[in-house]
Formats: C-alpha cells, sequence, structure tokens
C-alpha cells in the first residue's frame, strides 16, 4: 500500500474533507476536481492504495504527514486566492522526505493573477513529473520544465445519452461552463441577436451564480423579448444534466489565440456529446479531433444555421462523437492512466 498525498484548495478541500472524499469529489463543481482529481484517486483507492487530501494553508503538511508509507505528492490546479508559502512549503517537505513530486497543470499558469505564476516557476524546478489536460498544453508548457509534460485528458463521467436532434419552433441554446469563460459568449451577442431577430429561440446560461452571470442573461433577452428569451440557471450537476436534455445545441465560445484557453481540455464538447447533443464551437486545438462529431469554426451562429439544415447530418455526427468520447474520455481509461503515471515514479 502506497499512500498519495493531495495538495487541495479550500474550494475542493470542503468536498475532500467528507466521508469518502475521493466519491464526495465527484460532487465538486470544479471540473479540475471532478474529472481529474476525484478519477484518479478513485482508481488509486481501487487498487489498495490510500489519498490523504491536505490544505497546506491550514495544516502542516511536514507535521502531519507519515512520509514512511507517503511515496507521492500531487499537486492539481493552484489557486490565486490561496497562500502561496505554505504551498511551496509542502512541496519542499515531499521532497526532503523523498516523496514524488507529481504536477498536474489544466489552465496555462503563466498568464494567471500572481502568485500563480511564481508557484508554478518554483514548484516546475523540483517536481519529478508534469501532467497536462491536452496536447496543445503540452506544447505551452514544455518551455517551462524539464519534463516532457504527460497528457492524461479530462475523464467524462456518466453513461451515454441517446442522440436526439429535433428542433421545433423555438431553438433550445445552451451555454455552460466557469464564469471566466462568459465573454467568449458576450462577444458573439451581436450574432445571437441576428439569430434571435429571424428564428424563435431560448438561450439557457448555466454557470455559477457569480457577479453578472445572471444580470448578463437578463441584459440580453430585454431588447429581443417576446421572440428571444435567456435563462439563468444556477450550476449544479443536476441542473446540468437537465440543461443537456433539454437543449438542441450547446454553444461553446471560445478563442484558440488566447494562450490561457488554447490549452483547454475537450470536457466541454464532450460532455455535450456524451449527453447526445450536439456541439457548435469555437476551433481550439483539443477540438480538432471533433471536427467531424461537430461543428467547428469561429461563426458559431453559422454552425447553428448549418445544423438546423443538415439535420440527418447532425445526428449522425453525435453518433460518431460518442464512439469517441467512449474510446479515449472513459473514467476507467483515465484513471489507469494515472495510476500507471503514479507507479511509474515510486519504481
Amino acid at each position: 500500500m502506497v499512500k498519495a498525498l493531495w495538495l487541495i484548495a479550500p474550494v475542493v478541500m470542503q468536498f475532500a474533507s467528507r466521508d469518502n472524499p475521493e466519491q464526495a469529489l465527484l460532487a465538486c463543481p470544479m471540473a479540475s476536481a471532478r474529472l481529474r482529481i476525484a478519477v484518479a484517486a478513485l482508481e488509486w483507492k481501487r487498487c489498495g492504495n490510500e489519498n490523504v487530501f491536505l490544505d497546506p494553508g491550514v495544516t502542516d503538511v511536514g507535521q502531519r504527514i507519515d512520509w514512511n508509507s507517503t511515496k507521492i505528492c500531487v499537486v492539481p490546479k493552484y489557486y490565486h486566492d490561496v497562500p502561496l508559502q505554505p504551498w511551496f512549503d509542502a512541496c519542499l517537505s515531499a521532497k526532503s522526505n523523498a516523496c514524488r513530486l507529481v504536477i498536474d497543470i489544466c489552465d496555462f499558469p503563466f498568464k494567471k493573477p500572481p502568485p500563480v505564476p511564481a508557484f508554478y516557476s518554483e514548484v516546475l524546478r523540483i517536481c519529478d513529473a508534469v501532467v497536462v489536460n491536452s496536447e496543445r498544453m503540452a506544447e505551452l508548457m514544455a518551455p517551462h520544465t524539464v519534463h516532457r509534460p504527460l497528457v492524461i485528458e479530462d475523464a467524462i463521467l456518466g453513461s451515454m445519452g441517446e442522440p436526439v436532434f429535433a428542433p421545433a419552433g423555438k431553438v433550445e441554446l445552451l451555454w455552460f461552463g466557469h464564469p471566466s469563460n462568459l465573454p467568449y459568449l458576450d462577444a458573439r451577442r451581436d450574432a445571437l441577436v441576428r439569430f434571435a431577430m429571424r428564428r424563435h429561440c431560448r438561450l439557457t446560461v448555466v454557470t455559477q451564480d457569480a457577479v453578472g452571470a445572471r444580470e448578463w442573461a437578463e441584459d440580453i433577452q430585454t431588447p429581443l423579448a417576446p421572440g428571444f428569451e435567456a435563462r439563468f440557471v444556477p450550476w449544479s450537476l443536476e441542473a446540468m444534466q437537465t440543461a443537456l436534455h433539454e437543449c438542441d445545441i450547446v454553444l461553446i465560445p471560445s478563442d484558440p489565440a488566447d494562450s490561457l484557453k488554447a490549452g483547454a481540455s475537450a470536457n466541454r464538447i464532450a460532455e455535450a456529446l456524451k449527453a447526445g447533443r450536439f456541439a457548435v464551437a469555437s476551433p481550439l486545438p483539443s477540438y480538432l479531433a471533433f471536427a467531424d462529431a461537430a461543428w467547428l469554426g469561429d461563426d458559431l451562429f453559422e454552425g447553428v444555421n448549418w445544423a438546423l439544415a443538415n439535420r440527418a447530418v447532425v445526428l449522425a455526427r453525435i453518433q460518431r462523437g460518442q464512439v469517441l468520447v467512449a474510446e479515449k474520455f472513459a473514467a476507467d481509461r483515465i484513471g489507469r492512466q494515472w495510476r500507471e503515471l503514479f507507479e511509474s515514479v515510486v519504481t
């Protein structure tokens, strides 16, 4: 039995501190915790090992850990609002006790607010392995580490939904994601307005109840009612699944030229396809594998119009996408990749 120590931020620790933390993390609103930490930790536990979850900001890792049995220290996403020094000290304690340090990166850290860049500049110098969530992120991170970044994709959880594409009088559009992605949807406001003036539609926005998200939905609806509706739904796993079930098309706008987003994983487009729904998305590098399963391009409403005019093709694309999701993003496959990494660094 080998223990893995996970350094966990407060926003995630509220789940990791519960009974059966590995299972509790599957309900965390942070995708990085749900689709990466939980999947890896569940597989590690399934194989007879143990996970220890600690927040260095409130716990002295050096005094709390049995280093004789703890051989791996995993550093998932580091957030800008947590103290730098306790986290760096925890990494140093792990290294000084012959523990292998594994850094997982799912957001490009060198465009983040302080102290994120400073933290990663330090830990990337002393770590034993670097994991990233996409091939493009591996390219972005390669100049910043002596280790070749290992790509482990975000897992996609749950069973496949039936492919459905049958828009009726009102086209149901869905956008979901972290509030930080909302500006990419706002950049398509004029195109959305033009589309709504020609076709009755409703846009559902599912995200955390952050400042501005609810107001955005109310603001865009006002000049276009009643032909256009917009509604804000606070994020939860249940709300997201319901919204996916009710929608016709999932909109995933982004900016491939933005280094903060260019390395993003394919989890949102994969989630849409898993639910049996069609995605119209910006051509991020990780989305290109889905070129025959979704619609990729800069003008998302060109994609919406194309989908409405090619219903049979849309259904065929969803079906192809579900095959790809099952092959590449299944939780057991992703969990196995994490386990193999942990086993390789401790041998």
